[in-house]
């Protein structure tokens, strides 16, 4: 096929419009799918950047979404056998470093961390087994990008003191390029060692989970015997603690499996994300094709010649595979140099915020498999229709022939109109999901919120619930406020999850309906939302106690854990064992959604302040009106906390929804992109029945048709075959918006409006394609038609 490169080359050149267009379609379908391949793969393939990924196994218990207590990730590195480590994350950590000041995250490390991922030092060193001891001094390794941007690249920054959260840490390392990353989703920018947490209570709590592990397997190590290893070390952690005898399991995974299991939702978007470019692609190779078939039908007495002259078959359908393939691969290296601008704005898109999109060999790989298959997709059926047949009816250009490759180019237009329908009706569906989550009721009164997120890490424990109670009451005293309050959680913002114990109810015994979600709140916050007690009464600010004595539960914890009776007045335990003290239910508030519509789980609060708290101020009026008083307090030189900029309810609602909007921008530029490509095709296949019909048609006006007749004839000819993709397209349109129901919030499959609105917008582009090419035709001279046929 490569003889037939300079020909190939030099056919394309004459015919430059046509060559165009073509390479054109193909830069664009190829520029999509590799963009769509670099986004699954960072959201659910790419793996933490560890030499030999797949020897690294995640030991998860079997509650609390398998992370565990810090003292049993650290007998599991003791007695596993292999090389390991545990890790957990902070949030908002507060740091200095002479004048550079922020908010960072944090990883807290246990064992061999660097060793099990086989990360080496970029600058100076990495943690040593001694940093991880008891009275050691407390030290910090930098990531690459945080030394880069947030301390320009300084290089005496090794052997200089950093504080987090006020405690100073000797910063002895920088990590490589890259290598900043234990969980695919996480990015921190430093890592200490867990001996120096800021909680004392952390260390040694075996009720607390926090820590996933992470172990290297050796070299002639097989998963089976590493997992008998495992269940030794359960029945020692049963050993030390027997109230969870019997219950406790440990289970290794491969790590690659554990963080693809951990990112479901993100799983699912990748499938719809595939499945709609892959239609998209479909799409690009039958316009191509189906231009490539025109073209080639134009040129049959060509063909004809040379196949009477001594060309066989192999050779025309070589040439024409040739064509193909030179109209793919110029059209996919346009399409790879597009696609690393389209990489870089999806590396923007919300739903992509916490992985790095990226061009590199998986992408690459895309970008060449595109370009192959649109080649041979758009070039075997012209290559095969012109391949075939005697000479003698190549050579004439009567109708059997012609009537075949019609039929042919028909079939791939039907296609085209029947993939576009699915696009478009995903994207006026998703659209429609969009405008209805912005219009959902919240449950609260958030057109007079505003809000904004305190860090009080450096502030010692013993005094957090006074400082967060002053600042409360300065908050509440500002003119125009109604009420104030603070909690963990923000508006559509989500909450921790936790387990419950009650008389009726153990985690031991039944798990999943022991589930609930909690937060930490103040006297007043509940008030603030504009949400009512329906029985019982609030916290109190003399109810900031530990541990805790009392606490506020939804109704729809009252319905799951007390059916049939009053919540106030009960008793739980609120993480799971039996070793805590109850907790007693003051009161129960009415149910709203953490996120747009979801139901309404089980929820309590308990009273207290915690490390990072988040302010809630109700106003008189629109909120906006006490953003400077709010400023003010917020820079106040003389506060002892950290706070962050303030926002509004409508922020709240941009973030909870910022997976719609992604997948909207996704589906919209598919979806334009799909009508272009279709209007492409349906212009090519007028363009040619007119042509092919121009004797019936000049015939026609010779004894007296009119031109609008005949347009009309032209019109209804196209608009059957656009029916008929139609037809297809919303079969396939619906089976495709039952596959997608589960991402849609308050649209059914079966709503019509989506469906209306695909079919009202192809129907337009279908006359507009046809009306133009028909017009120009039926303007010229019969005379001058029936003199070329």
């Amino acid at each position: 096929m490569t003889n037939y490169l300079p020909a190939n080359l030099r056919a394309l050149a004459k015919r430059p419009a046509f060559a165009f267009a073509a390479i054109a379609i193909v830069a664009i379908g190829v520029a999509l799918a590799t963009t769509a391949v670099s986004i699954v793969d960072a959201l659910v393939f790419r793996p933490i950047p560890a030499e030999n990924v797949d020897r690294l196994y995640r030991v998860e218990g079997n509650i609390f979404n398998g992370v565990l207590p810090a003292p049993d990730a650290r007998d599991i590195i003791e007695r596993s056998g292999e090389t390991a480590f545990s890790y957990s994350h902070r949030y908002s950590v507060e740091y200095s470093l002479e004048k550079n000041a922020g908010l960072i995250v944090l990883c807290e490390l246990q064992g061999k961390a660097f060793d099990t991922l086989e990360w080496q030092a970029h600058e100076g060193r990495l943690l040593q087994p001694d940093d991880y001891l008891p009275g050691s001094e407390p030290v910090a390794v930098l990531a690459y990008a945080f030394w880069q941007t947030d301390l320009a690249g300084r290089q005496d920054v090794v052997g200089e003191t950093i504080n987090l959260n006020g405690k100073p840490f000797r910063v002895v390392g920088i990590l490589p390029p890259g290598k900043d990353r234990v969980h695919r989703t996480v990015k921190p920018q430093a890592f200490t060692a867990l001996i120096h947490t800021f909680d004392d209570w952390v260390y040694d709590n075996r009720g607390y989970f926090l820590s996933t592990a992470i172990a290297r397997l050796r070299p002639g190590a097989t998963p089976i015997a590493f997992q008998t290893r495992l269940d030794q070390v359960t029945d020692y952690l049963n050993d030390r603690r027997p109230e969870g005898a019997g219950e406790r399991s440990l289970k290794a995974t491969p790590e690659i499996q554990a963080a693809r299991a951990s990112s479901t939702e993100s799983l699912q978007q990748s499938y719809i994300i595939i499945g709609l470019v892959s239609a998209l692609l479909l799409i690009a190779c039958f316009n191509v094709g189906n231009m490539l078939l025109s073209n080639a039908y134009r040129r049959q007495g060509e063909f004809a010649i040379r196949r009477s002259v001594g060309a066989s078959p192999l050779q025309v359908m070589q040439q024409l595979l040739g064509e193909s393939m030179a109209v793919s691969i110029i059209g996919g290296a346009l399409g790879v140099g597009l696609s690393l601008w389209w990489i870089q704005l999806a590396d923007q898109l919300p739903f992509v915020a916490y992985v790095e999109v990226e061009f590199n060999g998986i992408a690459l790989a895309a970008a060449l498999a595109a370009t192959l298959f649109t080649g041979l997709a758009s070039g075997l059926l012209p290559a095969w229709h012109l391949s075939r047949g005697a000479t003698s009816s190549l050579l004439n250009q009567g109708g059997a022939k012609a009537s075949q490759v019609n039929f042919s180019t028909k079939l791939l237009v039907v296609a085209q109109v029947s993939l576009s329908a699915t696009l478009l009706s995903a994207a006026f569906l998703y659209t429609l999901s969009l405008q209805r989550s912005f219009a959902f009721d919240p449950g609260i009164e958030g057109e007079r919120l505003a809000y904004f997120e305190v860090s009080l890490q450096s502030i010692p424990v013993g005094r957090r619930d006074q400082v967060a109670e002053d600042l409360r009451q300065r908050l509440a005293n500002i003119p125009g406020v109604e009420a104030a309050g603070f909690s963990t959680s923000r508006p559509l913002g989500g909450y921790g999850t936790t387990h419950l114990t009650t008389d009726r109810f153990k985690p031991t015994e039944e798990e999943d309906n022991c589930a609930a979600g909690f937060m930490y709140v103040s006297e007043g916050f509940l008030d603030t939302l504009g949400v009512p007690i329906v029985s019982g009464r609030d916290v109190r600010r003399s109810e900031y106690t530990w541990p805790f004595e009392v606490a506020v539960v939804n109704e729809s914890l009252e319905k799951r854990f007390y059916p049939g009776e009053s919540a106030v007045g009960q008793t739980f335990k609120p993480w799971g064992g039996d070793e805590q003290p109850p907790v007693r239910i003051v009161g129960v508030f009415r149910d709203y959604p953490v996120q747009p519509w979801e139901p309404a789980r089980p929820l309590f609060g308990l009273p207290q302040a915690q490390s990072r708290v988040r302010f809630h101020i109700r106003s008189e009026g629109d909120p906006r009106s006490i953003s400077d008083a709010l400023d003010a307090i917020e820079r106040d030189p003389s506060n002892e906390f950290v706070a962050q900029d303030v926002q509004y309810f409508s922020d709240a609602i941009e973030r909870s929804l910022r997976t719609e909007r992604s997948a909207f921008i996704v589906l919209a530029t598919l979806a334009v992109c799909a009508l272009l490509l279709s209007s492409t095709g349906i212009w090519y296949t007028t363009r040619q029945f007119v042509r092919q019909s121009r004797k019936d048609l000049s015939i026609r006006m010779a004894i007296g048709a009119s031109p609008n007749s005949l347009l009309m004839l032209t019109l209804a000819r196209s608009l059957r075959l656009i029916g008929a993709g139609l037809a297809l397209g919303c079969l396939l349109s619906f089976a495709a918006a039952r596959a997608i129901q589960n991402s849609l919030n308050g649209v059914e499959a079966t709503e019509l409006t989506p469906y209306l609105l695909m079919l009202a917008c192809l129907l337009s582009v279908a006359v507009a394609a046809t009306y133009l090419p028909a017009r120009t035709a039926l303007r010229a001279d019969p005379k001058d038609a029936l003199s070329e046929v």
